[in-house]
Order: structure tokens, then C-alpha cells, then sequence
């Protein structure tokens, strides 16, 4: 999970979907996005072949993965490639961001912006005209964030059944429209347990620490994450608390929020952390980019602090207490210090090969199920998020 503190005003970036630079694209991203910068040596798919026979047909097809790693988009672009298949993606604003050329070099691959805390009727009119089209499928990433943990869901968001809801109601005779949960698990070569030892050195050094080599493994790790905890909460609420680490970081989010929201008009309909951030991200950019009444020095800095803390908040929901002691894996173990370098030192680390495996759920006719009034009404675009959240999380568990 990347910090996002900025004050650029959002410009919808559109897809380039048949580009001449795919080819090329499609090479750089084997070479050195796969192998080289994630050591992803292997992607092993399980029905993939479904998504590519609904696509030949025409019909709409929106694939909905978890989000647990930074090379998801990249696994999924090679692997839609071996079918012969050229995905449009729904992308965050910020990876646009970063310079001029990222963004010309994602919009030729078919990727195309998204502002996840305003409404942006550009992007959902563009995911629904993809939907439209037929032929390829459009991917969305349900969760919004990458949360680093691939065993376990975070909450949704509405958004991707409501886009795939509007875009069935427009569809052609004959042509239908699918929805189809992705599960994405990495997992790593043996030999990543040798390198475990050098990088919690690296961060315990990080938090002032001597290395706790003799300790148990899981219980450095744990005395690692207490330890990042504690620190935040000396940092944004004047002292560390005591208890589960579960509850610490719970209150740990529910605190910084709930001090940022009494500076900023609550949205009465965000209840979770991730929509709470959204809601209180969109309030203080709304400011920030104020053209009429700009704000001064003084209150700028308040407002970029502010993002700083609503990231915060974001990144202690992110973490799940009983992740790792609920299943000591090899994975689990190497997961949850990648999360640990990326939040603390700004730079996760893939020291050792990697293998993924990807496995398409079944099809969710979504045209039928409004046929048959299963899905209707308002309610229409809620039930069938359950219905992913459902069939995606029993997937990856």
C-alpha cells in the first residue's frame, strides 16, 4: 500500500485498446515486470479457458480478482495473452501519476484511470462501453487496495457490480454478461526461509532495535509488527496502548479517523475504514484544489497531514492480527514481512522465485439473474457484491 499525498487535479486517462505498442508491452512485462522486478517464474491457471470461450462469444465479461500483491495486473496481462485475449483495466489515478510516460505506456495496454474517491463518470462510462463492446474482457480489482494478505478477502466495493449491472441492461440481443471471480495466490520457493534473517535484521534496525536473532521466527515477527504499532500510536495518539493486537489496531484506525472527520463534513453512509478513507480523501483534495477560496500555507500543510493520516488509518485496517498465527506457512510468513518492509522501509523486497496460481471461479450469468428476477431493484447492485465477496473469499480459503 503506497502513500498518496497529493494536490493534483484528476484528468480521466482513457484506454488505447488495439495499440501497436501491446507487442512490445507484453515483452517488457514478461521480462522485467514478471521475472525480473517480482520473480514471478510461473503462473499456473485454472479456468481460463472459460473466460476466453465467453469472450469469443461476444459476450460481456467482467473478471473480479482479489488484490494482494503488486504484480497482480501483470500476472493477469500474460495470462489473458496466452488465450489471446487483450483485457481493458480499471486503474487508480495515482499510478498515472507518477510521470507522463507511465501514463502513455498504461493507456497502450488498455489500462484506463479511475478517481476511487469522487464519482468519475468518464471511467464508468468507459468500463460500461468495454462491457458493451464485447470480445474482451474488462478486469476490476473489487477491493480497491492491495492488502498483501492472498489467503483472506477484505470488503468490497459496490462498484463493480453496479458498473456490470448498468452495462447488462444495455447489452445487444443475445449478448449476456458475466461475472467471474478470480483467485490469485502467490507462493514462494523454499529458499525465501534463508533470506527471512537479513530482512527482519533491516527492520528491526529500522525501529532502533538490536537483531533478535535467537528468538522464535513467528514471534519476531510479531514483536516486529508491535513494535510498528506502538510507534504509530506513540505518533498520531500521544502514547502506545496495551492488548490484542487485533483491538490496538482497530482502535488504531477508528481513532485517527474519527479526529480528521470532526475537521471535515462526515459521510453519513461510509461506515468501514476503506470508505471512510474514500469519503474523507475526496473531502480534503476537494479542498486542497478550492480555485475560488485557495487554502493558505498553514491549512495546505493541515490538509496534506490529514491525507497522511487517513493513510495510516488505511494501513492498520490492512493488517489482520491472527493472519499469520492462524496458518504458519512458508507463504504466510514471507507475505507478512514483504508487508512489513513495504510499510516501513517503502520497499518490498522479492528475493526468491515465485509461482502464482490463478483459478477462475464459475461464471456468474448476471443477465439471466435479472431476468428471472433474481437480482431487481435497488438492492440489485448490494446482493450481488454478497454474492462475490461469497463465492471470492470461499475461492482463496
Amino acid at each position: 500500500m503506497r502513500r498518496l499525498r497529493n494536490d493534483l487535479p484528476y484528468r480521466f486517462r482513457p484506454p488505447v485498446t488495439d495499440s501497436w505498442v501491446r507487442p512490445l508491452g507484453l515483452l517488457v512485462n514478461r521480462l522485467k515486470f514478471l521475472k525480473l522486478d517480482y520473480r514471478i517464474m510461473e503462473i499456473r491457471d485454472s479456468g481460463f479457458e472459460r473466460v476466453a470461450a465467453l469472450c469469443e462469444a461476444g459476450d460481456a465479461v467482467l473478471l473480479a480478482p482479489n488484490h494482494s500483491d503488486h504484480s497482480d495486473p501483470h500476472v493477469l496481462v500474460e495470462l489473458a495473452s496466452r488465450f489471446g485475449l487483450r483485457p481493458a483495466f480499471m486503474g487508480a489515478r495515482e499510478i498515472f501519476e507518477t510521470s507522463d510516460f507511465a501514463s502513455w505506456a498504461l493507456q497502450n495496454m488498455g489500462v484506463f484511470s479511475v478517481d476511487r474517491e469522487g464519482p468519475d463518470i468518464s471511467a464508468i462510462k468507459t468500463a460500461i462501453q468495454l462491457l458493451q463492446q464485447g470480445g474482451q474482457p474488462l478486469v476490476v480489482f473489487p477491493e480497491g487496495e492491495i492488502y498483501h494478505h492472498h489467503r483472506r478477502l477484505d470488503p468490497l466495493n459496490e462498484g463493480v457490480a453496479s458498473i456490470l449491472l448498468k452495462a447488462a441492461a444495455k447489452l445487444r440481443d443475445g449478448q449476456k454478461a458475466y461475472l467471474i471471480p478470480v483467485a490469485m495466490r502467490f507462493h514462494h520457493d523454499p529458499s525465501v526461509k534463508a533470506t527471512f534473517d537479513k530482512r527482519l535484521s533491516l527492520l528491526e534496525k529500522h525501529l532502533g532495535w538490536t537483531s533478535r536473532k535467537r528468538l522464535d521466527l513467528d514471534e519476531r515477527i510479531r514483536r516486529l509488527a508491535v513494535g510498528a504499532i506502538a510507534l504509530k500510536e506513540a505518533e498520531f495518539l500521544g502514547e502506545s496502548k496495551s492488548g490484542p493486537i487485533h483491538d490496538r489496531l482497530g482502535l488504531l484506525s477508528n481513532d485517527i479517523l474519527g479526529e480528521v472527520e470532526e475537521r471535515y463534513p462526515r459521510d453519513a453512509k461510509a461506515s468501514t475504514v476503506p470508505e471512510r478513507v474514500r469519503a474523507l480523501r475526496y473531502r480534503i483534495r476537494k479542498r486542497l484544489l478550492d480555485q475560488e477560496n485557495p487554502p493558505d500555507d498553514a491549512e495546505r500543510e493541515t490538509l496534506l497531514d490529514d491525507l497522511d493520516r487517513v493513510f495510516t488509518a488505511l494501513q492498520a485496517h490492512s493488517y489482520i492480527g491472527d493472519y499469520l498465527d492462524a496458518d504458519q506457512t512458508l507463504d504466510r510468513r514471507a507475505e507478512v514481512i514483504l508487508k512489513l518492509e513495504e510499510d516501513l522501509l517503502d520497499h518490498p523486497t522479492y528475493p526468491v522465485p515465485r509461482w502464482v496460481s490463478v483459478d477462475c471461479g464459475d461464471p456468474v450469468c448476471v443477465s439471466d439473474m435479472l431476468a428471472d428476477g433474481t437480482l431487481e431493484g435497488k438492492g440489485a447492485a448490494l446482493e450481488l457484491t454478497a454474492l462475490l465477496e461469497t463465492k471470492l473469499g470461499a475461492m482463496l480459503e
